[in-house]
């Protein structure tokens, strides 16, 4: 289990921000991110695109601008109206463990917009993630006997391992091409919503499934890992 924890003081340049402390602890596969404040500091009724909370691992501390590096966790948690804030916020996701190497991790708060998400505030947790799945050899000269140690992160599974473990997910349903009938067996849809989907399409990118008569933000996060355009 790791576990982690820091201080984030909020900016305000682009007014969605991340205040108090921000943590990470690492358990059975998941990842669980705690956060004190997620705020929109905009103007009354200036509502923020969809909002994400991402936790990557990077070469090197995030400073703002491009970067490069592996996603281990993300959540979708909607929009948020100006002035408003999310307090105490907890959020638990299946976490992809990164390879080995020393690692900066950095939680993002990112916001969707016309250019896709732009991250508005981050976080850099000071103690570095360090990966390591080589073997240790340690030889006993006086009984010629080969120890093997091996790290504390195990070994990712074989593909053929991860198939008897994880279960078989559902195929994502194009909105763009699936038929009435599947769209409609998504948990949530009903057929006059799906039929106002199908008469709406075809959509650039999921967010614009909100123009659909009867489709709430709420309800676009709750499908949207079994959607796909």
């Amino acid at each position: 289990m790791d576990t982690n924890l820091a201080l984030n003081e909020p900016t305000t340049e682009s007014g969605i921000t991340l205040a108090g402390n921000c943590g990470y602890e690492i358990q059975d596969g998941h990842v669980i991110i705690t956060i004190a404040e997620i705020a929109n500091n905009r103007d009354a009724g200036n509502i923020s695109g969809t909002l994400a909370v991402e936790l990557w691992a990077l070469p090197q501390p995030y400073w703002g601008g491009d970067f490069n590096g592996l996603a281990l966790a993300g959540k979708s948690i909607g929009e948020l109206y100006g002035q408003y804030f999310l307090a105490d916020c907890r959020y638990e996701m299946p976490f992809q463990q990164p390879g080995d190497g020393t690692w900066h991790l950095t939680l993002m708060l990112r916001e969707w917009t016309e250019a896709g998400y732009i991250t508005r505030d981050h976080i850099n947790f000071a103690v570095p993630y360090m990966v390591s799945t080589k073997p240790t050899v340690v030889r006993n000269d006086e009984s010629n006997i080969i120890n093997v140690i091996f790290a504390d992160n195990k070994k990712p599974p074989t593909a053929k391992a991860a198939k008897k473990t994880k279960p078989k997910q559902p195929a994502a349903v194009s909105l763009n091409q699936a038929s009435l009938e599947e769209i409609e067996a998504l948990k949530g849809i009903s057929k006059k919503l799906a039929e106002n989907i199908v008469s709406e399409r075809p959509f650039e990118s999921l967010d614009e499934v909100l123009k659909v008569k009867g489709i709430g933000s709420r309800l676009l996060d709750r499908i949207r890992q079994f959607i796909t355009l």
